[in-house]
């Protein structure tokens, strides 16, 4: 077997692991998958003691206790204070979701589980418990639908944060030169065929590693999505107040995209494709 032949084998298998991951990371993250229903109850866990203050610790023991108010107080306190130091800790959003949603204040609860998942894409408790806030909201919009391509590459992308697909690119960057330089001054050419198929997949996986991460980033830096905190709130086709039709409207909890601002106006776009402006008042962003 000719070391062309194994490297295109080789080629084929790094296709169909990918494809594999990425369609199990569809089935777990895309919002209509009823293929295994959701839990009865939100997940819990513990702050991790590594990153967790005091004031962190003493809301967790609120929590245990049963005074949710207290630990939605002290995590708040808590977040800010992370806030002000450049630090944000997705567990601390998390535990902050968890407090809202006992206490029944859902819209509260999903807004920080999605600020949880920003910053850590990848952990299947909060996207559990995002769905499962999600069976609590009255609203219930079906996705749109979009290319097999885009929901593969997404769902790989948000396997992990931006700062993890960085350090993999950096590998994968090692890896390359490595290759390179068996290419170049290797003296055998089976060495050197080794060299040039593994820099060519070496630079596939970099350049995509390299999109996941800006990509993760941008979402982080942008924050174009936010969720509804009215109880009621009217979408209308022009950002103004008189003389615009209302389109449909929302209720506390649903997830929009923001697509472009207008004094206190906002375009809105929400999972069906429908679009309208909406009072910035009305939303608060992820």
């Amino acid at each position: 077997m000719t070391t062309g032949l194994i490297m295109r084998q080789f080629l084929v298998y790094i296709f169909i692991l990918v494809s594999v991951w990425g369609i199990n990371a569809q089935n777990t993250d895309t919002p209509g998958n009823t293929e295994q229903p959701i839990a009865a109850d939100i997940i819990e866990k513990p702050a991790v003691s590594g990153e967790a203050g005091s004031i962190a610790l003493q809301a967790q023991a609120e929590y245990q206790e049963g005074n949710y108010r207290k630990a939605i107080e002290l995590l708040e306190a808590e977040i800010e204070a992370q806030k002000e130091n450049g630090k944000v800790s997705a567990q601390l959003y998390y535990n902050l979701g968890n407090a809202y949603f006992r206490v029944n204040e859902f819209p509260e609860a999903i807004l920080n589980y999605e600020r949880a998942q920003l910053f850590d894409p990848g952990d299947r408790d909060i996207r559990h418990n995002i769905k499962y806030a999600n069976t609590k909201i009255e609203d219930k919009i079906l996705t749109a639908d979009n290319f097999i391509f885009q929901i593969w590459f997404d769902s790989i992308q948000n396997l992990l944060t931006s700062n993890t697909w960085g350090v993999i690119s950096i590998i994968f960057f090692i890896i390359f030169v490595s290759s390179l330089f068996l290419f170049f001054f290797s003296p055998r050419l089976v060495l050197k065929k080794a060299g040039f198929y593994s820099g060519i997949v070496m630079l596939v996986l970099l350049l995509f590693t390299n999109v996941f991460a800006i990509r993760q980033k941008r979402k982080i830096e942008n924050r174009n999505t936010a969720i509804v905190m009215a109880g009621s709130a009217p979408v209308v086709s022009s950002p103004t107040s008189s003389g615009s039709k209302e389109l449909f409207i929302l209720h506390a909890g649903t997830k929009v995209r923001i697509n472009k601002s207008d004094g206190n106006w906002y375009e809105i776009e929400i999972a069906d494709g429908n679009v309208g402006w909406i009072q910035k008042e009305r939303i608060e962003v992820i």
